[in-house]
């Protein structure tokens, strides 16, 4: 049987996701959307950096290392840090990175 925690995180009809710098994820922290550069990719993992921090991120994606990204997924709390279940790659390289991530650290 599922703990409520284990449920809440795995039911679709959770509220959308919630757009969070690495740096501020909390363990209260369910659906997550992190943006950031692919700085490596390997074996259905990517791993982002927000210039906050970095973090694995378990999804399939065409991008390259390099591509500006969001990604949208259920953060999944470790004794060591956190990991991301992925459940879409938005493309943002059409953006400029720095302004985006400017503007949303004033927005937060």
């Amino acid at each position: 049987m599922q703990t409520s925690v284990e449920a809440i995180r795995l039911n679709p009809l959770i509220p959308s996701y919630k757009e969070k710098f690495i740096k501020n994820l909390s363990k209260e922290d369910v659906k997550v959307a992190i943006s950031g550069v692919i700085v490596s990719k390997a074996e259905g993992k990517i791993i982002i950096d927000d210039t906050t921090g970095t973090i694995v991120t378990d999804v399939e994606t065409n991008l390259s290392v390099n591509d500006f990204v969001k990604v949208f997924g259920v953060l999944l709390p470790y004794e060591e840090g956190f990991e991301v279940q992925g459940h879409l790659v938005q493309d943002l390289s059409n953006l400029d990175a720095e302004k985006y991530l400017k503007m949303k650290s004033l927005l937060q």
